[in-house]
């Protein structure tokens, strides 16, 4: 069915394959945001869809008079995949001293490394200047058309914490407004060093307008930190190949890369989500033409779309300080 809609960690346990059902499952696990995020069939690729721009008119009418006539208007938006894949060669030499174990290693690694860049491109994907990429959130959540970025208007995706040269320490105000301008709010996404800054704030009895909490949850067999009941996403773990949402942006109010963004996202079909044309593939595909290495090869035809204008927001502009009210 062309509307089919997974998680990718359900579909990895229901592959008859091991390998390929344990490495994709790691794929899906070593990120929370791949882990919390649904995948939908792109038909060759491309997800079309239409945004309402304009409703239809409804309005009280006097008696024997006619009603309003109108006409609802939409915009036809697409969005696109692109195949991220890597082809794992390792020595046959290799493989025959320390076993299949040894090949196994080397693609949970891949695997890792994987998980961790198609996250990072959720973020900061530009496909206007990287073409063999899709668009993150970073390029998709804007300022309207006014460059309005005060929380003033809904359809400003955009938001700044403060506007101070160098940015302001995360105000839990602009966060309450953050998540007002978000259908379904499901999920914030943070990085590390923010979630810790959070897990301070729910220990702070003195921080006026707290909603967090970090509570351990027995279901999960883990603590969990929330603001008004939403947890937060923190990418994937410490890695020396990446960070998630890095110190590493210039507020709006200017100065020096030292700020960082939260990601208040709806994750749901017809919100944000992931597309692709198939789910995942890791396909054995033989040795080398000399007989000398052994290759395997993961590839995905993956994207996002988001399908409802106010599923996603952006919080720019935050220093690396203590979160205040």
């Amino acid at each position: 069915m062309a509307d089919t809609f997974i998680d990718l960690v359900e579909y990895a346990r229901g592959l008859e394959d091991a390998i390929p059902s344990l490495l994709i499952e790691q794929f899906a696990t070593e990120s929370d945001v791949l882990m919390a995020i649904g995948f939908k069939i792109a038909k060759q690729g491309r997800n079309p869809f239409a945004r309402e721009v304009e409703l239809a008119g409804l309005a009280f009418r006097g008696i024997n008079e006619d009603p309003e006539i109108s006409h609802g208007q939409r915009e036809e938006f697409q969005d696109m995949c692109y195949p991220i894949s890597g082809l794992l060669e390792i020595d046959r030499v290799i493989t025959n001293r320390y076993g299949e174990g040894r090949q196994i290693q080397e693609m949970r690694g891949q695997m890792k490394r994987g998980a961790a860049i198609w996250t990072d491109t959720f973020i900061d994907g530009d496909n206007a200047t990287e073409p063999k990429e899709f668009s993150g959130l970073k390029a998709r959540l804007v300022a309207d058309s006014g460059g309005n970025i005060d929380g003033s208007t809904d359809d400003s995706r955009l938001l700044e914490n403060g506007g101070t040269s160098g940015g302001d320490a995360l105000s839990l105000s602009k966060m309450d407004l953050a998540a007002s301008l978000v259908n379904g709010l499901s999920h914030i996404l943070v990085s590390r060093r923010m979630l810790v800054k959070f897990k301070a704030a729910a220990r702070d009895p003195s921080l006026t307008n707290n909603q967090i909490t970090d509570d351990f949850e027995s279901d999960l067999g883990r603590r969990v930190t929330r603001f008004a009941g939403i947890p937060f996403l923190v990418g994937y773990p410490p890695s020396k190949n990446n960070i998630f949402l890095p110190f590493n942006e210039v507020a709006s109010g200017g100065g020096s890369a030292v700020t960082t963004s939260l990601y208040f996202v709806s994750f749901r079909e017809d919100g944000v989500t992931g597309i692709h044309t198939q789910p995942p593939e890791i396909i054995d595909v033989g040795v080398t033409d000399r007989g000398v290495q052994n290759r395997d090869l993961f590839e995905w035809d993956t994207g996002i779309t988001i399908e409802d204008f106010y599923a996603a927001m952006r919080l720019q502009s935050i220093k690396d300080a203590a979160i205040v009210a």
